[in-house]
């Protein structure tokens, strides 16, 4: 029997090529306390998240999260501006175990806003 190991697919490429964001969020910072030895948040912000409709894979959503000081646009301007897709780059998938089921965890060096075709 073949032994498959999580490295062995290509998670990355199995994204969708038209991503329409919906949702821009800040990402908290955490940090260990040293007492309860727990990850608790720090007041400040880490990046932001990002959530991603994958249009070209009927729709399914991801979410990713991207370390930025600013985000490439406000949930407001979002709001405002329509339908909007973007790029991602250097894009890494984590596989983990959360309550039994694999779920996966989505970062990118950056992302941009796509310019739109004129029709």
């Amino acid at each position: 029997m073949a032994e498959w190991k999580m490295k062995d697919f290509d998670l990355v490429g199995q994204l969708g090529r038209e991503l329409l964001l919906v949702e821009v969020s800040p990402k908290p910072k955490y940090e260990k306390n040293e007492v309860t030895g727990k990850n608790e948040r720090t007041g400040e912000i880490d990046g932001y998240t990002y959530e991603l409709l994958m249009k070209d894979k009927k729709y399914k959503s991801i979410r990713v999260s991207v370390s930025s000081s600013e985000p490439i646009i406000t949930q407001s301007e979002l709001d405002k501006a329509g339908e909007t897709f973007v790029t991602l780059e250097g894009v890494n998938c984590n596989p983990y175990v959360q309550n039994g089921f694999i779920a996966l965890s989505f970062k990118a060096e950056g992302i941009s806003i796509k310019k739109k075709q004129p029709a």
